[in-house]
């Protein structure tokens, strides 16, 4: 297997924490003693900051500098596939503008019933896959309302009508406007049945408002709520901490070795971020 880019480079990294503390690139630039330029170039990836600058920037946005400059020098998680006796798991790549999305198809080898998550297009090899893999689609699990997640729902569910949509309350409107189905919203912390599989919701708020994870023994999808070595875009200063406390406590406890599927980019694990993600 071959290793995957990461979704976010290191000037991602800094806008996504300078937006969460609630900074301007002025603020930033002199609490770290960079130039304005540099912060604008440093974000827009025209610029690596050597390693007293990265320092800085990590002490003036709370990130750890060691992971900070470990993701500086090109890390990037070792190429994992999550599947095991009790599931197997087929990662979709859907192309969305110049970027890819990751929709997933979660197999139970025990019943062959199965579950999509984040269909945000490539219905028909979707629907191939789970023909050639001889699975039923019991439901689709939704992490949040964003439409590079959902694009593809509402054919989806046109060519399965007894599937039922799991999403999130808060991003309810998003996800289903337009969408002719059964749904539910799980309890945070609640758990369901996927065949054989015990499938758990944990709200994860911050991204969006209803931004959710879904985890069961050995792997969670975790949308754009985390990434390789960065967390998705928080939808403000407001929601940051909540966001990063809800990774923290929610995502980070769970085994060392649970796979962490996130909507764009590589599969990482727990220990993985833990190891180096400058977030945390």
């Amino acid at each position: 297997m071959v290793a995957m880019e990461l979704e976010d480079e290191f000037g991602d990294i800094i806008a996504k924490a300078r937006i969460g503390t609630g900074l301007t690139a002025s603020q930033l630039a002199d609490q770290s003693g960079l130039s304005e330029r540099d912060i604008q170039d440093i974000e827009s990836y025209r610029l690596t900051p050597g390693s007293d600058e990265i320092d800085a920037l990590a002490v003036a946005l709370g990130l750890s500098a060691p992971k900070l400059a470990g993701i500086a020098g090109g890390w990037t998680p070792p190429p994992l596939d999550p599947s095991n006796e009790a599931f197997r798991l087929t990662t979709i790549r859907v192309p969305y503008g110049p970027y890819a999305e990751n929709a997933y198809i979660l197999g139970c080898l025990h019943t062959n019933l199965a579950a999509v998550v984040d269909p945000g297009g490539g219905v028909d090899e979707i629907t191939r896959t789970l023909a050639e893999q001889g699975l039923r689609l019991h439901c689709v699990l939704v992490t949040h309302g964003h439409a590079d997640h959902i694009g593809g729902l509402s054919m989806l569910v046109k060519t399965q009508p007894e599937i039922t949509v799991v999403s999130s309350r808060f991003d309810r409107n998003a996800v289903m406007a337009g969408v002719n189905a059964s749904w539910e919203d799980p309890e945070d912390g609640g758990s369901f049945a996927l065949g054989k599989l015990r499938i758990t919701a944990l709200l994860t708020p911050g991204h969006t408002p209803g931004s959710t994870c879904y985890k069961t023994p050995g792997a969670c999808f975790v949308g754009d709520t985390l990434f390789a070595g960065s967390i998705g875009r928080p939808a403000g200063q407001r929601v940051y901490r909540e966001m990063l406390d809800a990774i923290r406590f929610k995502v980070l406890t769970l085994p060392a070795e649970t796979a962490l599927l996130p909507g764009h980019g590589p599969a990482t694990t727990v220990d993985e971020e833990k190891l180096h993600n400058p977030f945390f």
